[in-house]
């Protein structure tokens, strides 16, 4: 799992915040062993091969995603089309990646999408559905179709951060290749779409890849201090400070989530900050209350015990997202 643009993930460091991944978005090339990539691919060639001799059950699996100036391609469960102990190892693979090195333990099983002549995402964004978007491609690199490469706009004000200079195309935005066996994580508050697919209309030669959503699960933790212990200690210590940040202007919205080893003494030895997406209403930089809220859990302890507790801790500025208010 190397090759992770822009952002550098480096799991080492003692209380290293420059290893933290702040960048709005990561791509990580040769993501699944190739083997693991190629059987997902090999059940999607086996589903397009031979359309003479389809029966409804195997062509019958598409929905049209049609929205207008919005929305254009098809999707499908993925096991309608891949072997389902294919996807699950995705999924599995996804899931601890997730986990150690986003902290973050709730993805959602994937949607398979397919972009051929035509098909396209305008810009949107996914404020409310995760944290992180995700997209896996099982593109070809070798294709009879251009395009489909996902869009993410630049940070910040794009208006008044190029009033005295000419921008264009890369200059506003960023590209992902839909590279075979390439992940591309994003910030799904980040406005993001999908370039229009032209060429071949044989859907072999399209764009198609896995994608979903990464969010929270709560505290987990390894030794004897439980996770609920520790998360519950951490909510206390934060509690005045996500208040005060509530009611403040320029109000701070998005996920830190780190990784504290509690010693056998009951207090904290190591504070790894994992991700970092907290960003202000005003544009204001976040690092104040991001530092305050680390200082705020440095200080925190608990019960001395025989070993020490290695936990993950997603903390959460803005409150939860929508469909976690309902749950």
């Amino acid at each position: 799992m190397l090759g992770v643009q822009p952002g550098i993930v480096d799991p080492g460091g003692d209380d290293a915040i420059e290893d933290v991944i702040e960048a709005p978005f990561v791509s990580i090339d040769d993501f699944l062993p190739l083997a693991d990539a190629e059987r997902l691919r090999a059940g999607i060639d086996g589903h397009f091969a031979e359309p003479n001799k389809h029966e409804a059950g195997r062509h019958q699996v598409w929905n049209y995603w049609y929205v207008p100036q919005l929305y254009t391609y098809l999707r499908t469960t993925p096991e309608k089309v891949i072997p389902q102990p294919a996807v699950m190892r995705f999924y599995q693979a996804l899931s601890v990646y997730a986990r150690e090195v986003l902290g973050l333990g709730h993805v959602t099983w994937p949607n398979l999408s397919l972009y051929v002549d035509g098909c396209e995402q305008q810009l949107h964004n996914d404020s409310a559905n995760g944290r992180l978007g995700y997209v896996y491609s099982l593109t070809r690199d070798a294709r009879k179709t251009i395009g489909g490469e996902t869009i993410v706009l630049k940070e910040g004000d794009l208006f008044r951060g190029n009033l005295r200079q000419a921008a264009a195309g890369w200059g506003l935005y960023d590209l992902i290749e839909p590279r075979f066996n390439r992940l591309a994580i994003f910030d799904d508050r980040m406005p993001h779409g999908v370039r229009r697919v032209e060429g071949s209309m044989d859907p072999v030669e399209g764009r198609l890849v896995l994608h979903g959503h990464i969010s929270e699960q709560g505290p987990s933790a390894e030794g004897p201090v439980p996770a609920v212990a520790i998360g519950s200690a951490i909510d206390a210590a934060l509690a005045v400070l996500l208040g005060e940040l509530a009611e403040a202007p320029g109000g701070h919205h998005g996920p830190l989530t780190i990784r504290i080893t509690i010693g056998a003494s009951g207090r904290v030895e190591r504070l790894q900050p994992l991700l970092n997406r907290v960003a202000r209403d005003d544009g204001l930089p976040a690092g104040e209350a991001v530092a305050r809220a680390l200082a705020a859990i440095r200080c925190l302890s608990w019960p001395a015990s025989a070993t020490s507790t290695e936990a993950t801790i997603p903390i959460l500025f803005g409150g939860k997202l929508p469909w976690m208010e309902k749950a």
